[in-house]
């Protein structure tokens, strides 16, 4: 099944080596739904993920927050409000060995560019040690640009967790990286985690030649899909549009919802 990141049982493990309060709860119509529980408060991240929806399931669990994978009216039935509007995602899909067909034509035409700029691409499972910098210049980055992102401690978790499943993929120029993009598989899915380029990373469209890189291996290792994470138009149009230009399918999460006591 292609699970988000968040019900993943490999981040699961991560976040309890992090020591958070993460288990698996049953809730009739759906697959088990990874939680976690701080200050007494049952919160379900990207689920639960319904094969049947069953209000009266919904209703008799300990859930209190949910941040739901899926649009649906069924929380508000059980008693929740919603608390935040929903975020969009990307989805690229793997599935057809000419995947990238679906990209738009200025897309190809900015991966192609990438091909003339003599970049030489790598590949390597993540390494706290060896990767170290990449951290850093993303966290530069974030302030920078002024947006924030999951701990980079959760990487490290992870890595240690699943260490197959963290991998880098680097863009160079002489002896020079010039880009990176990070990504964490978990079971069919891959997702986008951060991306880091500098000036002639960005000359060079060398994040192209790394999508590309990174989708085709997935797809020879039995990905089906790349969540390349939110698409956000008003403070990222630039990330947005690399990520709808691939092809990739913009969706409607769920929203976040709280229970209301009574409802």
């Amino acid at each position: 099944m292609e699970l988000p990141l968040q019900q993943h049982p490999d981040f699961g493990a991560a976040l309890r080596s992090l020591g958070a309060k993460v288990n698996q709860i049953d809730i009739d119509g759906a697959v088990p739904t990874q939680v976690i529980k701080r200050y007494g408060v049952v919160f379900a991240p990207r689920g639960p993920i319904w094969d049947v929806e069953n209000v009266r399931a919904l209703r008799q669990s300990p859930l209190r927050i949910i941040n739901a994978e899926r649009p649906s009216d069924i929380y508000r039935k059980a008693g929740f409000r919603l608390l935040m509007t929903p975020a969009h995602v990307a989805e690229l899909c793997l599935r057809d060995v000419n995947w990238m067909a679906q990209a738009h034509g200025k897309w190809r035409n900015a991966w192609r560019k990438s091909q003339k700029a003599n970049l030489v691409l790598h590949r390597a499972r993540f390494d706290v040690a060896t990767h170290a910098w990449l951290l850093i210049k993303e966290r530069t980055q974030q302030r920078r640009k002024k947006y924030r992102a999951l701990p980079h401690e959760i990487i490290h978790a992870y890595a240690a967790s699943a260490p197959k499943n963290a991998i880098v993929f680097t863009a160079g120029r002489g002896e020079d990286c010039v880009a990176a993009m990070l990504f964490l598989r978990h079971g069919q899915v891959a997702t986008y985690h951060l991306g880091w380029s500098d000036q002639v990373g960005r000359d060079t469209n060398a994040h192209y030649a790394l999508m590309k890189s990174a989708a085709e291996y997935f797809r020879r290792k039995g990905v089906t899909r790349l969540d390349l994470g939110t698409v956000d138009t008003e403070n990222a149009p630039g990330l947005a549009r690399f990520k709808i230009g691939s092809g990739a399918q913009v969706r409607h999460l769920g929203g976040t919802w709280l229970r209301i006591p009574g409802l």
